[in-house]
């Protein structure tokens, strides 16, 4: 299933908003503790090997632009 760019900033917008009401829940002193624990388990798995913290950015960003080519392609073939 292929989306389209359009749908994709949609679909971006609502998780940005939903995860902003979620985070406004009664819980989101769980939820600020839980995203404070990741950005730290981040940062010194960064620290610790900068190199495959690189790569994965290099990999993550090279197939994030090729599925957004491939879907222009796509879009403008039919």
């Amino acid at each position: 299933m292929w989306v389209r760019e359009r749908d994709a900033v949609d679909y971006l917008g609502i998780g940005a908003v939903t995860l902003l009401a979620w985070i406004h829940f009664p819980y989101r002193f769980l939820v600020y503790t839980q995203l404070r624990y990741w950005a730290w388990w981040l940062q010194r798995w960064v620290d610790q090997s900068p190199t495959q913290a690189i790569g994965l950015v290099v990999v993550v960003a090279a197939l994030v632009g090729g599925l957004f080519l491939a879907g222009i392609v796509r879009s403008a073939s039919t």
